[in-house]
């Protein structure tokens, strides 16, 4: 974890050197700018996909006939460009990144079939049940204009989007100030920095987007919406967790959520839905926690005539996990697996460039997720258990499902 130092401006640089192939692969991160920070409801969705239709229509063939991957993707929170390419092409990745970011493809033409695929995308979705409950879910607990329509905007804010709004998305948010740069591979620590600091140079500073923070809504919810075509009841649900990625205590949280739906099959969740009752093909619940918010996020689908029962066990599961906690053999198995499984979680270049990224990204200090497995081990049992009964507020239950009720 280094910094490069451009216009008065420090960007943070994350590189490893690794020879094992002759690839290198480049992560171009621009925080606060994704769907939470949409002036235009999809916009931020909308100007990534801009940036995939290259800058003519040669960009991405001439791409191909090297073998670059070359792909540009908008979360909540961020937009990213993502780069992998044999080290021999590298400088011509990076003019073509360059060409890119200088000058997008902001068009009439290519805005109007984006949008007419956009929109088909869409139409498809309105059968995909599992989007609509996980999407319903959001906008019901969390009480903000920017979680009332998904990452891609509604049909709506899509039709709105201009190429002056275009505009003003890239001039507000895609500079320095706002930018990560995550690079690795085949390649010297000194010939990575000077092909980005070139890139650099070019770019405007801008002004920092401030992080957001979004409160969990009060009043429990549990909203249904009737299809009668769905043969199946999809049951999201969630609940709000009081912690920040910078909490001493964050492993025990790791170590609870493992026990109760993140671990598979041995899950409190899993064994009770579907092992013993058979309502469910897959149930789950996981930690969900970003710089924005922080909450438990669960799914699980089965009969329409079940779906009552169901949400009662969650409820049920989530009182008896709070008052009783976990057991001896729980947190054995829970540390055997988060530990065990550690070596797969670096085995690669892109996923110890990811994970030093977030670690970045969490404001943690590099390494952290390393000497958390040695604070994952400490754990006693009544320490976890003390934990767990601190967060009362995880029976605030909310749940959103698309069902037939008949």
């Amino acid at each position: 974890m280094q910094y490069l130092e451009n216009q008065g401006i420090k960007i943070p640089f994350i590189f490893e050197k690794n020879q094992d192939l002759p690839i290198v692969v480049l992560k171009l991160v621009f925080q606060n700018c994704g769907r939470s920070y949409d002036e235009i409801a999809g916009l931020a969705k909308m100007f990534s996909r801009i940036l995939n239709e290259g800058v003519d229509d040669q960009f991405f063939k001439e791409l191909e006939f090297r073998a670059i991957s070359l792909e540009a993707s908008s979360g909540f929170e961020s937009l990213e460009i993502n780069l992998s390419c044999l080290n021999e092409h590298f400088k011509f990745a990076m003019h073509q990144i360059e060409r890119l970011l200088l000058k997008p493809r902001i068009e009439e033409k290519i805005l109007k079939k984006i949008k007419i695929n956009t929109l088909g995308e869409l139409a498809s979705k309105k059968s995909d049940f599992d989007y609509l409950a996980k999407n319903l879910l959001n906008s019901e607990v969390f009480e903000y204009l920017e979680f009332q329509s998904p990452n891609d905007g509604d049909e709506k804010s899509i039709e709105s989007i201009t190429l002056e709004s275009l505009h003003h998305y890239y001039k507000k948010n895609i500079h320095l100030n706002n930018l990560v740069c995550v690079i690795g591979g085949n390649i010297e620590e000194k010939e990575a920095k000077d092909f980005l600091n070139s890139l650099l140079e070019k770019l405007h500073k801008g002004e920092v987007n401030k992080n957001k923070k979004y409160e969990f809504c009060k009043k429990n919810k549990d909203k249904v919406l009737v299809r009668k075509e769905s043969e199946q009841a999809y049951i999201y649900f969630a609940t709000p967790l009081h912690l920040s990625f910078n909490d001493k205590d964050i492993h025990l949280a790791k170590i609870a959520l493992f026990v109760l739906g993140q671990g598979g099959f041995g899950s409190r969740i899993m064994e009770e839905i579907r092992v013993k009752r058979g309502l469910a093909y897959s149930a789950y619940a996981m930690l969900d926690i970003r710089l924005s918010f922080s909450r438990i996020f669960g799914y699980l689908q089965t009969k329409n005539e079940s779906a009552t029962e169901a949400k009662k066990i969650i409820k049920k599961l989530f009182d008896n996990f709070l008052q009783y906690g976990i057991n001896e053999n729980e947190l054995i198995q829970a540390k055997n697996f988060l530990i065990g499984s550690s070596p797969l979680r670096y085995e690669s270049l892109s996923k110890r460039l990811a994970i030093a990224f977030n670690e970045y990204y969490q404001g943690l200090e590099q390494g952290y997720y390393k000497k958390e497995l040695n604070l994952i081990q400490e754990v006693k049992l009544d320490e976890i258990n003390a934990y767990i009964k601190k967060h009362k507020e995880i029976l605030n239950i909310s749940f959103a499902s698309i069902q037939n009720e008949n």
